[in-house]
């Protein structure tokens, strides 16, 4: 997986965090053991777009949580669509980052069995060094600021067995502490997941991401101060699940 790190030292990190949902990083050379993705890919002229798959989300509810993950999800097309979001949701919070037990958790929850060791060991080696690069300790791991949202979601195939959905999301992430290695910053990303339908549920089989759509930031808008970052991430509970 060719790395999307195209532009400043800090965005190349901001990338590398949100990786961790399975795609390479340059610190690591993890991947996320899908195909290639070098940029948005386009959708095709059938792929079927959706409402926002966050909050009232494609429509389908999840029966149980199991890890901490919503699972149990229709077998059609809007079941697909609320696994590939809430699965990607779970892979994006600072938890999964800095507890190997939870991680190894969610992974066993979202992967199909066929993909679960790879992922779990290209995750492994990836937060090693996303942790060394970000400059997080013990003593910082409850501080690190890692969210994600969905902003929409696209099917792009859709079988009984197999679907693939597109999932662009917005993501907020860095240590918000002095004299951090990343401030606290935001990126967008693209990503590409194919689910198969295993075991009366719908897993993943590969995740690929892209640099998603990208807005401008507003000229007369300033960057919050740390504190207010570190008191934010706090205050506010993580983005909800979708269903």
């Amino acid at each position: 997986m060719a790395s999307p790190w195209r532009r400043v030292k800090i965005a190349a990190i901001i990338f590398g965090v949100v990786l961790a949902v399975g795609i390479a990083l340059t610190l690591s050379g993890g991947g996320g053991g899908g195909t290639d993705v070098k940029g948005t890919p386009e959708a095709p002229a059938d792929s079927t777009p959706t409402a926002q798959a966050g909050g009232s989300g494609p429509g389908a509810k999840a029966k149980a949580v199991k890890s901490g993950v919503p699972v149990g999800y229709p077998h059609t097309k809007d079941g697909a669509e609320a696994a590939a979001v809430n699965y990607q949701v779970a892979r994006s919070s600072a938890g999964y980052f800095t507890d190997q037990a939870l991680r190894h958790q969610v992974l066993k929850t979202v992967m199909t069995s066929s993909a679960l060791a790879t992922q779990q060991a290209q995750d492994d080696q990836m937060v090693k060094g996303l942790m060394a690069a970000l400059g997080v300790t013990e003593q910082t791991a409850s501080d690190m600021v890692m969210r994600a949202a969905s902003l929409g979601t696209s099917v792009r195939s859709y079988s009984e067995d197999t679907a693939t959905i597109r999932v662009w999301m917005s993501e907020v992430v860095g240590l918000p502490t002095d004299n951090s290695k990343l401030p606290v910053s935001g990126a967008y990303s693209t990503y590409t997941l194919i689910l198969q339908w295993q075991d009366g549920d719908w897993k993943v089989a590969t995740i690929d991401q892209a640099e998603g759509p990208t807005p401008l930031v507003p000229a007369d808008q300033s960057a919050s101060s740390t504190e207010d970052m570190r008191l934010a991430n706090k205050e506010f509970g993580a983005p909800r699940y979708a269903g």
